[in-house]
C-alpha cells in the first residue's frame, strides 16, 4: 500500500520511522501544526522532534517487541500540551501515532469507572446488564446514540440495547444484514477492538513524502474507507466510536456510538469504555450460562428415574403421555412422538404415524452419529421436503441407543412461526451505493414464513440429556418385563441386566465410565481421604479444537477421535487409577495415592502420549489441555472439579496442549 493511497484522520498525527527508530521517513501533513512547529523534512532525526529522553525510551521499550506495551506521554512546550504516543512495527517500518491529551480529571474518571464496573458485576438479568452498559457508555462519551449489536449464527446483527440523547433515530429491535459486517471487518475487530471515526466529513491527511511505501492497515488514526463513510452517512452519523464484544468462541457483537456531529473521544475515555464493554460481555456470558444451566436442570427433573426395586417401571407409552405436556412446554413444541420398533406413540399435534415412520427411516439412514437432528424449515430440507407435514415446520429428532443394533427416536414438532424482521436499512448493491442519498434510511420490514422458531443450542443439549434418561427408563422397563414374563430364560435376563448396567455406568461411545460412575468413585475417594489423609488428584482434560475436527471431518471422525483417545489413556493408567467421560470431549482421570508431583508427572505423560495418537481419516495432530486439582481437606467433588476446570481453561488460554495445576482452594 503506497502512502498516497493512505489517508489519516486529522485529530492525531503519524510518523513513519526506520526499524531502529532514528530516522523519520514520512510524516502526516498535520504533524507540524499539531506539535506547534514544522519538523525538519525527512530524513530528520527523531530527537529534534520529540527530545532525546523520549526517543531513548521509545527505542528501549520497542526493542524486540511488535508494539509498545502501553502509551507514552510527553509535553510539548511550544503549545503547552500533553500528548500520547503509541508505536508498533510493520514489515519494514515503525509507525508512531501521536494524539493530544485533554485534561479529564484522572481520579474522577477512575472513580466513575470503578462505580460502574461494580454496577455491571451486580446485574442479575441480561437485559438489565446491557441497558446499564449503554447508559454508562453514553454518559462517559456523550454520544447521541449508543447501541449494542449482537450477531446471530449467520452474522446478521440485531440491536438488543440502546440509549439515545439526541436527534438520531432509534435502532433498537432492528437488524443489520450480514453484508454490513464482512469477514475482513470482523477480523479487523478481532485484532483491534476499538475504532474511532471522529468526523466522517472532515478532511483527511496524507503522508509525505508520497513515494514512501508503508502498510497503515493497523493504524488507529487511519481514515475510514469511502464505503464506510457512505454507510455512516446513511445512518445519519457524522462520528462513530465502536468496541468489539468478544466471547470465548469469537466476536459476540459490537457496541457502537454515533453522533450527528463531529465528536472526539479522549484516549482515557476510550480505555474506560473498553473496560466496561469487556466486563459487561463476560457478565452477560455468565448470566446466559446460568440461565442455560437452570433450563437443563428443569429438563433433567422432568423425568425422574425410579431406582427402587419395589416400584414397577413405567412403559414408554405411559411416560410419554404423562410427560408430554411438560416436554412440549420446555421445548416450545406443539407435539411429541416416540418411535419404537416401527410403532409410533404420540401426543399433541404431530404428523400421521405413517409420515413419522417415513421421517424416522430417512433420518436414521442419513444421520448416523449420536447427536440430535433438527430443521426449522421442513419444506426446504431434503430429508423432509417430500413428506406431508402441513402443520409442522420444525422437527427435532433425538436418537435413543437402546442397543448397538437398535435406535429408537424421540421427536418434537413445532408449527410455523411467522416473524416480522425490521431492518435498519435496505442493503445496497455496489452499483447503486454512490447514487443513494446521504440520509438516514427508514427501517423496512420483512415477513419470514415457512419456518418455525429456531432450535437453540441449549435445547439441543437438553434433548440429548432427556434422550439418555428416557433410554434408561425404556431399558429399565424392558428388564422389568423380562423379569415378569421370561423368568426361565435366565440367559436373556442376564444379558438385559448387563445392558442396563452398561447404560447406567459406562459411556455408550467410548465404553469408559460415564459421569455418574466416575462421580461415585470420586465420592468414595473423598471419604477415604478424609478418614486416612490419603492424597489423590483429578485430571480434567478435553480435546483441543474438537469442534473444528467435527466441522472439517464430520462427526464420525470426531467419534473415532474420542474412542481412540479413551482407549489410549485407559490402557496407560495404573490399575488403581480410573478414567471417565465427563461430557462431550471432556474426560477426567481419578489418580489415587498421588501428590502434586505424581499427578503432574502423570498429566505430562498423558499429554505427550495423546500427541502421538493417529486416527484414520484425520491428518492433523490431536492434543489435549489438562487441568490438575490436588485434594485438600474440606474439598468436595464439586470444588475439586471446579478447580480442575479453571486450570484446564487456563491451559487453553495459555496456548493449549499443556498442563496447568489448579490453585489451592481459598476458604
Amino acid at each position: 500500500m503506497s502512502t498516497h493511497h493512505s489517508r489519516l484522520q486529522s485529530f492525531g498525527a503519524v510518523l513513519v520511522l526506520d526499524p531502529d527508530c532514528r530516522q523519520i521517513q514520512a510524516a502526516s501533513r498535520n504533524l507540524g501544526a499539531l506539535l506547534g512547529g514544522a519538523p525538519e523534512p525527512p530524513p530528520a532525526t527523531l530527537t529534534t522532534l520529540l527530545g532525546k529522553q523520549l526517543c531513548q525510551r521509545l527505542r528501549r521499550e520497542l526493542q524486540g517487541q511488535p508494539r509498545l506495551a502501553g502509551p507514552l506521554t510527553f509535553r510539548q512546550a511550544t503549545v503547552n500540551t500533553r500528548f500520547q504516543l503509541q508505536a508498533y512495527r510493520t514489515d519494514r517500518h515503525v509507525v508512531v501515532e501521536i494524539e493530544p491529551l485533554t485534561s479529564l480529571g484522572k481520579q474522577r474518571l477512575l472513580g466513575t469507572l470503578n462505580e460502574r464496573l461494580v454496577r455491571l458485576a451486580e446485574a442479575t438479568h441480561q437485559e438489565e446488564l446491557l441497558d446499564y452498559l449503554v447508559s454508562a457508555v453514553q454518559a462517559l462519551t456523550g454520544h447521541e446514540r449508543v447501541s449494542v449489536c449482537h450477531f446471530d449464527g449467520d452474522w446478521h446483527g440485531l440491536i438488543v440495547a440502546e440509549k439515545r440523547a439526541g436527534r438520531l433515530p432509534a435502532l433498537k429491535g432492528q437488524r443489520f444484514p450480514a453484508s454490513d459486517f464482512p469477514l475482513a471487518l470482523r477480523r479487523a475487530y478481532e485484532r483491534h477492538a476499538v475504532r474511532l471515526i471522529q468526523d466522517v466529513a472532515a478532511d483527511t491527511e496524507p503522508l509525505e513524502p508520497a513515494h514512501v511505501t508503508v502498510n497503515l492497515s493497523d493504524c488507529f488514526l487511519r481514515a475510514p474507507a469511502a464505503e464506510r463513510r457512505v454507510y455512516l452517512q446513511r445512518l445519519g452519523a457524522r462520528s462513530a466510536f465502536s468496541v468489539a464484544m468478544q466471547s470465548d468462541t469469537g466476536l459476540w457483537g459490537l457496541l457502537f456510538c454515533h453522533s450527528a456531529h463531529a465528536h472526539p473521544v479522549a484516549p482515557p475515555v476510550r480505555d474506560a469504555v473498553r473496560t466496561l464493554v469487556h466486563m459487561a460481555t463476560q457478565r452477560w456470558l455468565l448470566l446466559r450460562a446460568r440461565q442455560e444451566a437452570r433450563y437443563l436442570q428443569r429438563v433433567q427433573d422432568s423425568l425422574v428415574l425410579s431406582v427402587s426395586a419395589q416400584q414397577e417401571p413405567k412403559s414408554p407409552q405411559q411416560i410419554l403421555h404423562e410427560q408430554a405436556e411438560s416436554w412440549c412446554g420446555l421445548f416450545r413444541a406443539q407435539g411429541v412422538a416416540l418411535w419404537r420398533n416401527g410403532s409410533v406413540c404420540s401426543a399433541g399435534v404431530v404428523p400421521l404415524s405413517t409420515v413419522v415412520c417415513q421421517l424416522v427411516k430417512r433420518i436414521d439412514r442419513g444421520h448416523r452419529h449420536g447427536g440430535p437432528w433438527c430443521t426449522r424449515e421442513v419444506a426446504a430440507e431434503p430429508l423432509t421436503a417430500s413428506l406431508s407435514m402441513p402443520e409442522q415446520c420444525g422437527v427435532l429428532a433425538v436418537p435413543l441407543s437402546i442397543s448397538p443394533s437398535q435406535r429408537d427416536w424421540l421427536l418434537f414438532f413445532r408449527p410455523e412461526q411467522v416473524e416480522t424482521l425490521y431492518w435498519a436499512m435496505r442493503p445496497m448493491s455496489a452499483a447503486t451505493a454512490t447514487a443513494l442519498p446521504v440520509a438516514p434510511s427508514a427501517a423496512w420490514s420483512e415477513e419470514v414464513v415457512g419456518k418455525s422458531e429456531a432450535w437453540q443450542r441449549v435445547e439441543r443439549l437438553a434433548a440429548v440429556d432427556l434422550g439418555e434418561n428416557l433410554t434408561l427408563a425404556i431399558s429399565a422397563y424392558e428388564i422389568s418385563t423380562l423379569n415378569m414374563h421370561l423368568e426361565q430364560e435366565r440367559k436373556a435376563l442376564a444379558l438385559a441386566n448387563q445392558r442396563l448396567e452398561q447404560l447406567a455406568h459406562f459411556d455408550p461411545l467410548t465404553q469408559v465410565w460415564n459421569r455418574y460412575r466416575i462421580e461415585q468413585a470420586i465420592d468414595a475417594e473423598l471419604v477415604a481421604a478424609k478418614r486416612y489423609g490419603a492424597a489423590f488428584a483429578l485430571l480434567l482434560f478435553d480435546v483441543d479444537h474438537f469442534k473444528q475436527i467435527n466441522d472439517a471431518y464430520g462427526h464420525g471422525v470426531g467419534d473415532d477421535v474420542l474412542v481412540s483417545l479413551a482407549r489410549l489413556v485407559e490402557t496407560s493408567l495404573r490399575g488403581c487409577d480410573h478414567l471417565g467421560r465427563w461430557g462431550g470431549e471432556e474426560f477426567v482421570v481419578l489418580a489415587t495415592h498421588s501428590d502434586e508431583e505424581a499427578a503432574m508427572g502423570l498429566a505430562e505423560r498423558l499429554r505427550s502420549l495423546v500427541a502421538t495418537l493417529h486416527v484414520s481419516g484425520l491428518d492433523q495432530p490431536i492434543t489435549v489441555s489438562i487441568g490438575v486439582a490436588i485434594w485438600q481437606p474440606g474439598d468436595s467433588c464439586k470444588t475439586l472439579m471446579s478447580r480442575a476446570d479453571v486450570a484446564m481453561y487456563r491451559a487453553k488460554r495459555s496456548g493449549r496442549n499443556r498442563v496447568e495445576v489448579a490453585e489451592p482452594r481459598s476458604d
